[in-house]
């Protein structure tokens, strides 16, 4: 990924973590007046460097290196330190994947103006949903998963970080700041520590964006890597490189030969109907899997597309092709397994596995 699309992507991260939840009224200063006039710059005008030709308040411009040396280090996420934010704003990562950056850029300045006005800013307010319901999924469509402590933790740690990087080290700015931050922290705050976000939300959850297979349709975040790892699955298992599937290819002969006769209507069955079982089965709230049973659905007596029982050694070699495909696409090893672990179970397996 290019660094723009980072630095893009990043902004989106730190827009969703607090500055989506300002307030009709903006929140109440708890810090003096003056912290934006004789520590920041103020109002004292200068060029802004990302729009030449107009000017911008010094205390707001800032802000604004801060704010994006924060985002920029969550996105960049060196060695995965910040792997945990990343799940929250699929909705937004998937607009600017596809280059919509109206929602974006909205909340980059939404956040400065926060921080300005908390600060003592006179030139800046705010209008949105309250913190509570900005950081509820079930009020706020753009939000993916509650977030809890740790997480937000993280996230000042970040803003802490991109301080540092725009020169601010002195406790007398951070320590302010770090005040407003946590000023906030319990209506943000709603996932206990023993609570985990389900492997769908962290997949990209139930927001709805753009699904890049079916231009002008929507689709739920979450459901599209689910879908690409499935698809891939049963390309990798058909094109067999090296006769490595060769055992496979007998249950898949009624698709493979309606593929190659240009029939692609059991294959889009076959992907909605695995895609919709796991998306069930890892959390998915809205989407359902309506199809047979596991065992009616590999009984070759029940189920006239399978052309014969699947047998242990098969069921290993389905789920290496799985793997196999995951990695292809990228995915993190650390959900393969999470995959791994729902396909071996025992009740899943033994439905499955009939010779």
């Amino acid at each position: 990924m290019k660094k723009t699309n980072l630095w893009l992507i990043g902004l989106m991260l730190l827009g969703g973590v607090v500055l989506s939840s300002c307030n009709d009224d903006g929140p109440d200063p708890i810090i003096d007046d003056s912290f934006y006039s004789q520590v920041l710059g103020g109002e004292t005008k200068v060029p802004d460097p990302m729009n030449p030709g107009q000017q911008i308040e010094q205390g707001f411009l800032n802000l604004r290196t801060v704010v994006v040396n924060t985002v920029t280090t969550i996105a960049t996420n060196e060695g995965g330190k910040y792997n945990s934010l990343q799940p929250y704003f699929s909705v937004l990562l998937n607009e600017v994947g596809r280059g919509e950056t109206t929602g974006l850029n909205m909340l980059v300045m939404d956040f400065t103006k926060f921080l300005a006005e908390a600060t003592g800013a006179r030139n800046f307010s705010y209008t949105g949903l309250d913190m509570e319901a900005a950081h509820d999924p079930a009020r706020n469509p753009r939000m993916n998963g509650l977030i809890n402590n740790a997480d937000y933790d993280l996230f000042i740690q970040a803003v802490v970080e991109g301080a540092a990087q725009a020169g601010i080290t002195d406790n007398a700015v951070l320590g302010p700041v770090g005040q407003l931050l946590e000023s906030v922290r319990a209506p943000i705050v709603q996932r206990g520590g023993n609570e985990s976000l389900d492997l769908y939300t962290r997949l990209g959850g139930s927001g709805l964006v753009s699904d890049p297979q079916n231009p002008g349709q929507l689709i739920e975040a979450g459901y599209i890597p689910l879908r690409a790892v499935v698809t891939e699955t049963v390309l990798v298992i058909a094109t067999n490189e090296g006769g490595k599937y060769e055992d496979l290819l007998p249950s898949f002969s009624v698709l493979l030969a309606e593929v190659g006769a240009n029939d692609l209507s059991g294959f889009g069955l076959l992907v909605s109907g695995f895609s919709n079982f796991l998306a069930e089965a890892i959390g998915a709230q809205n989407i359902r899997y309506t199809g047979l049973n596991m065992a009616d659905a590999h009984n070759p007596m029940v189920n006239p597309r399978m052309t014969g029982v699947v047998t242990e050694s098969d069921y290993d070699l389905f789920i290496e092709a799985v793997v196999e495909a995951a990695l292809k696409l990228e995915v993190p090893m650390s959900i393969i397994q999470e995959f791994g672990a729902l396909l071996t179970s025992p009740g899943l397996r033994s439905a499955i596995v009939q010779g």
